[in-house]
């Protein structure tokens, strides 16, 4: 009897929640869902929930980034959902986040839910190496993925090509015993010449 009890005034009550309970990440959406209870009837009008957001602040209550800021989000009804409602903040500053429901204005205690968004990790917030994206980055470039562990396979693992000579046999170039390098020379020096005689520098 208890749990009937308990159930029951569970199921009586309006939730009003987001889909994470950790924190969310600057500019990552947040979704909204407002659920009615199953034995009342369902709202007639538009559903909304106040937004009030302040200044991200540390363990010690000191504001250490974001402003305030109040807007209003207007829920559209879950298709297939009897009574349940849900909307996307897409904006989501860096700050600490309070949702309300504000309408259809609830009886006694109004249903709210917390949430913080914090700034993009920063350098050092991850130090672990991401195996996963270089395995994948190696596969993508038809590569392979090695460790300190296993780094001494890598010359076993190199595919066998064909090799090529460094050194060609063929004459010799002759480029600076060349006719025409000398006569680049002698052009770019007279070239010089006629332009410092045309600017009076001789």
């Amino acid at each position: 009897q208890a749990i009937t009890v308990l159930a029951r005034t569970r199921v009586r009550r309006v939730e009003l929640k987001t889909d994470k309970q950790t924190g969310y990440r600057r500019d990552e959406p947040i979704r909204v869902t407002v659920q009615f209870p199953d034995d009342a009837a369902p709202p007639v009008g538009p559903v909304k929930v106040g937004v009030d957001r302040g200044p991200l602040r540390d363990a010690t209550g000191r504001a250490i980034a974001g402003d305030s800021e109040t807007q209003t989000l207007t829920l559209a009804k879950v298709r297939g959902s009897r009574a349940s409602y849900e909307a996307t903040l897409a904006r989501t500053p860096v700050g600490e986040y309070r949702f309300q429901l504000t309408d259809p204005a609830p009886t006694g205690l109004k249903p709210r839910a917390d949430a913080r968004v914090l700034p993009p990790p920063g350098e050092l917030d991850r130090l672990e190496m991401n195996k996963t994206d270089l395995t994948r980055a190696a596969a993508e470039s038809r590569g392979k993925f090695y460790t300190f562990a296993d780094a001494d396979n890598l010359l076993d693992d190199l595919p066998e090509v064909a090799r090529l000579p460094l050194n060609q046999p063929c004459p010799p170039l002759p480029v600076w015993n060349h006719i025409v390098t000398f006569a680049l020379l002698l052009l770019l020096l007279g070239c010089e010449w006629v332009l410092r005689k045309r600017e009076r520098l001789l």
